[in-house]
């Protein structure tokens, strides 16, 4: 199960079940029928405008950033030929420092583009985070339209009878309507 998909489960239950159970404890009244809705998490992060549009923005990011790291790369074998070449004729003494400078061009790099990745994985995490809260207002929605009272993600039930109750579609188009897209603020080039 997707992180989005675990954590709209854990605060949709939680806030569905919580409240009017609470409410009507409160009154001295019965606890209502349990009723179920059906999403489709996976769906959701699959199918969602704003997601598409954030991971269409990184894709370009990544690419321009591998273009950038494939520079380097091929300048950095192009240094480690010359100091194979030079390996004969350069003292051990300067060969070893020219060795020990190389690799340190090489773990530079190598950090580089471990930091950007992880930036990445962030950035794409800040945009799920927003769509969860948009996902769990526009089901705070639904429940009084629709009067359930537990969601559930699709992935845990076992068995599906009916499609009234799969309320995905719905919460995606709310979700287009709400966020279309996001602008990702993607770090700059170092």
């Amino acid at each position: 199960m997707s992180p989005i998909s675990k954590l709209l489960l854990a605060m949709v239950m939680l806030l569905c079940a919580a409240l009017p159970g609470h409410a009507l404890a409160q009154a001295g009244a019965k606890t209502p029928p349990t009723v179920i809705a059906v999403i489709d998490g996976q769906r959701i992060n699959r199918e969602a405008a704003a997601l598409k549009n954030a991971r269409q923005q990184l894709e370009q990011y990544r690419f321009n950033f591998q273009s950038e790291i494939a520079k380097e790369e091929e300048k950095l074998r192009a240094e480690e030929q010359e100091i194979a070449r030079q390996r004969s004729v350069l003292a051990p003494e300067a060969f070893e420092q020219r060795r020990q400078a190389f690799q340190g061009k090489v773990i530079d790099l190598q950090k580089r583009i471990q930091e950007r990745s992880q930036s990445l994985e962030k950035m794409l995490n800040s945009v799920r985070d927003q769509v969860t809260v948009q996902v769990i207002e526009i089901l705070k929605g639904l429940a009084q339209e629709r009067g359930f009272n537990i969601v559930l993600d699709r992935a845990q039930v076992q068995i599906f009878i009916g499609e009234n109750i799969d309320i995905t579609a719905e919460v995606l188009k709310r979700l287009d309507q709400r966020l279309p897209s996001v602008k990702v603020a993607l770090p700059a080039g170092k």
